[in-house]
């Protein structure tokens, strides 16, 4: 899969374990709703680092807690 596959699965884990609305986090992020549906949509095929440290900040965790899923191993990843 690609990276912003594993992303968005990844993010929809996070928020529905934090209990956060996309709406949340766009307004704790500053992305545009526009960027989140690129991302939720798997319009992207790749993520800014930039995106993936304002999620985790907005999540408050770590980009170590982000990426500790099978999601990101390099077996599952397109490169």
């Amino acid at each position: 899969m690609n990276l912003n596959k594993a992303f968005a699965l990844r993010l929809s884990k996070l928020l529905n374990e934090k209990g956060m609305s996309k709406y949340r986090l766009e307004k704790e992020t500053g992305l545009t709703h526009s960027a989140l549906r690129y991302i939720f949509n798997e319009v992207n095929t790749d993520v800014y680092f930039s995106t993936i440290v304002k999620v985790c900040i907005a999540l408050d965790i770590s980009l170590n807690d982000f990426f500790n899923d099978e999601l990101f191993s390099l077996d599952n990843l397109e490169t």
